[in-house]
Order: structure tokens, then sequence, then C-alpha cells
């Protein structure tokens, strides 16, 4: 039995309008929990692009985007006002478009952050991705007829309002406090000596070497090899490892360490040797495999390695506590059984002093119990800007430490922040908003124990929430609607 081609356009405009709708609510609403995520990436495409003068207002433009997103996303899955809700989908995707291909060119930035820290493309899907969505917007729009409409002109306007408020009261609250998801490595909970680790440490070779040697003698099949090489912990290329598992048992001289060495390689980088010649007075790039060996009209110049294949990389690579006096005390602090208190302000010249008190009662309270304290920043120690921040604070006695700057902003989303760990794992975090008041030794206080929200039920509540608001306008509206209804019949009367 044959589709007509009326209900096959009705199946297409519907199911991409909900593919479409669900990518963009889960855009937007994955910038909304984390503004000030949204306000750095967007001070990076400033940046890129030499417009650092309009860097005040990326925050606000950060805001209004996720708004923009989730709204667009909430009226596409609810086929609510389609024809216009499809021509702005297609004019930000117009924007968007030829910045990312501008990007993937020439690749200013890692990513474009378009699902904030929720899912991270490389460029070049970025780009891809937004011409797919653009086919199915300009889709949408062709046939926004044959979508069936639910809702009167009146509630789709009451739908747009809804879904772009709350995404705003979103980002307001994860901006007062903190991100209520916490997509980044460093939320509550991670431990962060484990997440530093690189496999292919001499116990995970003594590992994965005793696995090959089951499987030469028999004790392992292939299947069952690869099963326990390929460990989630390890992050190795199952194809990848089978190929080698292949070639050792063809290999008459194995030896098993030399193996698990090549396995774990796998998660290096990968680079060509480049090698440019003269000739002529114009250059040329060879590889190892061609360049001109035996060609004497040919002068070398320079050899280049480029990275070809990016190698498996930790969640936290870049995380170092750089002290004025005792160089690196990173392994120190996060080996540390007690408790540590981490004062993070990316750069302090920019950090608000308003809760110096606070800060200042939280340091003396950790010199009473024994309890380690430290402030990160990346502003140089000796410089002009650090030596206004100590004079503003009221005078700072505990110690300053040097820390990347993207890795604070990492950590915390708050200039300044506060970050409790304990044996290296992160207990909690505050933000200068919320900067706590501690009274007893955190080993008798809840605070001492890890704060790990449930993730799933931080979107099951907001998503309730919206409905909740969305349902509240609808019945405030009928409401409204009857009392206009009846006051003119009654005036006609």
């Amino acid at each position: 039995m044959s589709i007509s081609d009326d209900k096959m356009k009705k199946i297409s405009v519907v199911i991409a309008r909900i593919f479409l709708g669900i990518v963009f609510i889960f855009s937007g609403y994955a910038k909304a929990v984390d503004p000030l995520g949204s306000n750095y990436k967007i001070q990076d495409y400033l940046s890129a692009m030499g417009l650092e003068s309009f860097a005040s207002v990326a925050l606000v433009a950060g805001i209004l985007l996720a708004a923009f997103e989730f709204l667009l996303g909430v009226c596409l899955l609810l086929g609510a006002n389609l024809k216009h809700t499809s021509i702005l989908t297609i004019l930000l995707l117009a924007v968007m478009t030829p910045l990312t291909l501008w990007i993937a060119l020439t690749d200013p930035v890692s990513d474009c952050g378009c699902f904030g820290d929720a899912l991270v493309l490389t460029n070049w899907q970025t780009f891809w991705k937004n011409i797919l969505f653009s086919c199915l917007a300009v889709l949408i729009l062709l046939w926004h007829k044959y979508s069936p409409k639910l809702f009167t002109q009146r509630t789709e306007w009451i739908i747009a309002i809804c879904a772009g408020g709350f995404s705003i009261m979103i980002s307001i609250y994860c901006y007062i406090n903190l991100p209520i998801i916490d997509f980044r490595p460093y939320k509550n909970g991670t431990n962060i000596i484990e997440a530093m680790k690189m496999p292919g440490r001499d116990e995970d070779i003594e590992y994965v070497a005793d696995q090959l040697t089951k499987l030469s003698d028999g004790t392992l099949t292939q299947d069952a090899c690869l099963e326990a090489v390929c460990q989630p912990q390890f992050h190795l290329p199952e194809k990848s490892v089978k190929e080698i598992l292949t070639k050792y048992m063809a290999d008459n001289d194995r030896e098993a360490e030399d193996y698990a060495q090549r396995i774990f390689d796998l998660l290096s980088d990968k680079y060509k040797t480049v090698l440019i010649y003269e000739k002529d007075g114009k250059t040329e790039e060879f590889s190892l495999d061609n360049y001109p060996k035996d060609d004497k009209s040919w002068k070398y110049v320079d050899t280049k390695n480029e990275i070809e294949k990016k190698g498996y990389e930790p969640p936290i690579h870049d995380f170092t506590m750089e002290h004025p006096d005792d160089g690196d005390i990173t392994e120190d602090v996060l080996a540390n059984p007690g408790y540590t208190f981490l004062l993070i302000s990316y750069r302090v010249e920019k950090a608000s002093t308003n809760k110096r008190k606070e800060i200042k009662a939280i340091y003396d309270y950790c010199l009473q119990n024994d309890y380690k304290f430290y402030c990160l920043t990346a502003t140089g120690l000796n410089t002009k800007e650090m030596l206004e921040y100590k004079v503003e604070m009221g005078g700072v006695e505990y110690p300053i430490v040097n820390t990347d700057e993207i890795t604070l902003k990492t950590i915390v989303r708050s200039n300044p922040g506060l970050v409790l760990i304990k044996n290296g794992v992160v207990i909690n975090k505050w933000s200068n908003k919320n900067m706590p008041t501690f009274t007893e030794p955190l080993e008798n206080s809840p605070r001492g124990q890890i704060q790990q929200p449930n993730d799933r039920r931080v979107v099951l509540l907001s998503s309730l929430l919206f409905l909740g608001v969305l349902l509240g306008v609808f019945a405030i509206d009928k409401v409204v609607a009857n009392f206009a209804d009846k006051f003119k019949l009654g005036k006609e009367n």
C-alpha cells in the first residue's frame, strides 16, 4: 500500500520539527544552566575576531541566545506558530553556519560551544550539523501547513513567551548561584587525581601484558582478551587493539610487554613528518616516502612535525598549583588526606571583593581547625593588580598560587568561587554570592560530605517547573479571556 504525497509530507515535517525541537531545547538548556560558560565562549569568539571591545555584552548575549534557542526548540516541538518559528530558525542558522565554517577553516577556538560543555563537537562536525539543520528548517518552512495545528494563535504566543522567560530565569538563577547541572570535569564527587591519569603506566602495561600471555597460552580466547584489555578506564579503541592482538598471535617472537606498550601507544598523538625542500626559488613540502633523496637539484630547507591525529587526553590535564616559594605543590595538595579550601579567582583584578569579610572568616576557620587554604589565580603574584587586590581585600594572609586561567574558569563559574576538596576529591563548591559560614568542624558537618546533585532529578524538576509555569499561564489566560467575553457580552446587552 503506497503512502500518498500529502501523508509523506505530513510525516516528514512532523519528524523534522520534533527532532529539531529536541536538539534546540537541549542546546538552549545546556547554555542556560551555564551562563558564564556561554559568556567565556562568546568572549573567545570576539577575541578571535578582534572585537574585544564588545566583551562586556557577552554575558547578556549568551543568556539571550540560550533563551532564543530554547524558545525555538519548544515551539518546534509543539508545532507552535510553525511558519514564523521555522523562518527564525533559518535566520539563526544563516548566521551560525558561515560562522562555523570560518571556525572550521581557521580553528580560532577549540569547539563552538553549541551545546555548552554537555556535548563537545569538532568544528567540522558543528559546520555539517548546521548544514543538516538548515535543510530541516527549510523543509519545515516549505511544508509547515502539513503539520497539525494544535493551539490557537494566542496560546502559541504564550508558549513562546513562557519558553523564553523560563530560560532567562534559569540563567539568572545559575549565574547568581552555580550551574544546576555541572557538565565540566571538576564536578562534585570528581577524584582529580584519577581524572588526571593517562593510561599506560607501568601497572597498566603489566596488566595488559598478563592478558596477552594468557591469550598466547590458550587461557583466554581473542575475544575474551580483547574484552579484558579494553577496560573503560583505558579508553582504548577496540578495532585497533584487535588488529594488534592478531599481529601478536602471528608473531613467532612475540613479547607480551612490547605489544602491551604498542597497545597503549594507540592513545598517543600521531604526527607526520614534513620535509621542506627548495628548487629554483620555490619551496615544496614532501613526506618521508616521496622526498627527493637522491635529487641534488633540490636543497633541504627545514623539517616540521604536524599532528595528524589527536590522542587521548585525560578529562583533567592542566591543573597545576605553582607556589612562589615551594614551586609546584599540586601533588602535595591533592594528596592531603584532610580538608583543603581553594579560593578560585581566575583574575583577581576582575574579582568581586564584597565578600572579603566572609573569606577572611573562612580562612580563620581553617587555621582553627587545621585545614589548608589556598587562593588560585592566573594573575601574576608580584603584579600591580595583585598588590591592589590585597589592599582592597583588607590585607591577605593566606597563600596565593598561580594556576592556568582557563582551568580556573572551568573549575567554578564564579569569581571568586570557593571549592572544598579532600584526598583530591571535590566535596562541594560555592559561588561568591553564596559564600558560606562555617561554625562546626567539617568532620561533624554535612558540608564535609560530597554534595553531589542528581542530574536526572534536576532535569525532571526543571521540566515539571516549566510545564507548571506553562499550565499556570494557560489557566490565567483562560480566566482573563472568559472575563473579557463576559464583560463584552454584558456591555452589548
